[in-house]
This record gives structure tokens, C-alpha cells and sequence, in this order.
């Protein structure tokens, strides 16, 4: 299983996926023309290590830095928290960072967190 690297481009974003270090990170604006397309590799990725993963005690950190993001986009961050939500790993720290001044932000932090009480999602402001 290779680590995933991609850079940000005008409409989607940088993607971190270090399975060695335990660090996933999406940054950026995520409206790609094809977002189900885009993600897929990304989805089947955390498929694999959420679900097969053999050290259930590794600590993994998720951070979610997202400027923008279309509809179509958070569907994709509802399956990857329902990845996430399945899994056994014991140790996962999921942070949702939001723009301050945006109420927005704020209310997708809750409704994320709602749907998904058992991950512990953290807000941080920046």
C-alpha cells in the first residue's frame, strides 16, 4: 500500500496520506469536475487501512483544512467519516479546522459531529 501525495490545484485540494506516520490530510478547495472520480482512490485507500489494518493501537491524526467544498464533496467526507466510524484503530484524533469568521464552517464542524459522536471531532479555528 502506497502513501498518497497530491498537490492542490485552483479546485481540489492537497491530499496527505502517510500510512507509516499515521497522518492523513485534505487542504485546500475541493470542487474537482469529476469528484467521485477524484476521491475514489482516496476512499479505497482508507477502505484498506481503516479496515485491514492489523495495529489497532496506532495513533493516527486527520486533519480537515478545507477553504470550499461542493455538495458533491460532502458526501465524500461523509463516507470517509463512516470509514473511519467502522474501523477497530482506537487512536484517531480527527480535527476540523474553519475560518473564524465563517458561521459555515462552523455548522458543517457540528453537523459532521452530530452524525458522527463516537469520532470525537475537534474544531480548531484559524
Amino acid at each position: 500500500m502506497e502513501n498518497i501525495l497530491l498537490e492542490a490545484t485552483d479546485n481540489s485540494p492537497k491530499v496527505i496520506m502517510d500510512k507509516d506516520n499515521g497522518i492523513i490530510s485534505f487542504e485546500g478547495k475541493s470542487y474537482p469536475e469529476n469528484t467521485f472520480a477524484f476521491y475514489r482512490p482516496i476512499t479505497e485507500w482508507l477502505k484498506h487501512y481503516f479496515l485491514a489494518y492489523k495495529d489497532k493501537s496506532h495513533n493516527i491524526r486527520i486533519d480537515f483544512k478545507f477553504l470550499y467544498f461542493n455538495s458533491a464533496t460532502t458526501q465524500i467526507i461523509f463516507e470517509i467519516l463512516d470509514i473511519i466510524d467502522e474501523s477497530e484503530i482506537e487512536n484517531i484524533n480527527i480535527y476540523w479546522y474553519y475560518d473564524k469568521e465563517s458561521e459555515s464552517g462552523f455548522e458543517d464542524f457540528e453537523d459532521y459531529s452530530e452524525e458522527f459522536p463516537s469520532l470525537n471531532i475537534e474544531a480548531v479555528t484559524y
